[in-house]
């Protein structure tokens, strides 16, 4: 398989025995979602970005519709490595049928996969219960550490008044102290996990939006449809976490002073779209595929969650010397039966503060 900056995966070879059990041929490059049907694409690019993400090779097992009929197959892909820059370049995979089983062995087989879910909502859970900790451990003690070490200055300051140089020195502990404190704040908000169940996806994403604003002094401004509360809870999950990404890098990165946030309803999909007006990303970080990696996981696994849920994530950004921004758009398909007058909310925040300036039907 080849990756495309898109995000999309394209066949490049097939075995014979691929081949036949598709009925195609492969002359030249073409798309996975053109060989085979939607969900059987679906659920093999999931697999390719999983292997991205982590970096290694990944084994999966589900049913494809391969040969005719629907089967249970082990699914395996190998990353394939650039000799010198040690990128991603390719993926190779294969599909193993598996042998139908008997009843008993089906029984054990949904019982596995049931627990293996459970484990995965309880490591997702721990997730968030360690991020709330190391939040507030950096805002209990680490905070307070750099409050007395710029007390600590204040003191030298008073002692060493007739030092100019010194003075200049003093000045920039003073000025890396005040930066390091409020990276702090924003890094220990943007770690603590917001609780949907409280106030469900728009009033939590409001509120986040407005305390990433208040804590960057990043001016942020918020439209967001009102049907996202009716998506189920681990869809909202997986809107939050990608908003909340994707407001930390713009953050970490960007360099930006405004960056905008919106959220609309069709009747298909949901539709969300982050962008800044910061310096832009360097065009092999904005791919996806190989390049990312080497500048993390958070766009991988970004990409992952969303295609897990039958969506689709991209970044556009032309490039880090145009300084012309960077946007994210993703898009979450739903089957809720939406209104056609549909109320779209507009929120400008900056330092906390809301205040709905219009209301479009």
């Amino acid at each position: 398989m080849q990756i495309s900056d898109a995000g999309q995966f394209f066949y490049e070879s097939m075995n014979p025995a691929f081949e036949r059990s598709l009925g195609i041929s492969i002359g030249s490059e073409r798309a996975v979602q053109d060989c085979m049907s939607e969900e059987d694409a679906k659920s093999i690019c999931a697999s390719c970005d999983a292997c991205l993400a982590k970096g290694r090779a990944v084994r999966y097992r589900h049913r494809l519709t391969l040969g005719g009929r629907r089967r249970e197959f082990d699914t395996t892909i190998n990353p394939v490595r650039d000799s010198e820059s040690g990128n991603i370049v390719k993926l190779v995979g294969s599909h193993r049928a598996i042998e139908e089983r008997t009843s008993v062995d089906a029984l054990d087989r949904t019982a596995k996969r049931r627990a293996a879910a459970e484990l995965e909502l309880r490591l997702l859970s721990l997730q968030e219960e360690v991020q709330q900790r190391i939040a507030s451990d950096l805002h209990d003690s680490t905070c307070q550490h750099l409050i007395a070490a710029s007390l600590s200055v204040m003191r030298l300051r008073r002692a060493m008044r007739d030092n100019g140089g010194a003075e200049k020195l003093i000045d920039d502990i003073d000025a890396s102290i005040d930066q390091a404190q409020r990276e702090i704040r924003a890094f220990t908000y943007l770690l603590h996990p917001q609780n949907l169940l409280t106030d469900g996806l728009k009033n939590t994403i409001e509120q986040f939006v407005g305390g990433f604003s208040a804590r960057t002094s990043l001016k942020a401004s918020l439209e967001i449809a009102p049907e996202v509360d009716r998506l189920s809870y681990e869809r909202q999950r997986a809107v939050l976490r990608v908003i909340q990404e994707a407001l930390a890098n713009v953050f970490r990165h960007a360099r930006a002073t405004l960056v905008k946030v919106t959220m609309e309803a069709t009747d298909t999909h949901f539709n969300l779209r982050v962008t800044d007006n910061g310096r832009g990303m360097p065009i092999n970080q904005a791919r996806s595929g190989p390049k990312a990696i080497s500048f993390g996981v958070g766009i991988p696994a970004m990409r992952a969650r969303l295609r897990q849920l039958g969506g689709t994530l991209e970044i556009h950004s032309p490039s880090a010397a145009g300084g012309r921004g960077t946007t994210l758009c993703a898009e979450l398909p739903h089957t809720l039966p939406l209104k056609r007058a549909r109320h779209l909310v507009r929120r400008h925040s900056h330092l906390g503060h809301h205040r709905s300036i219009a209301e479009r039907h």
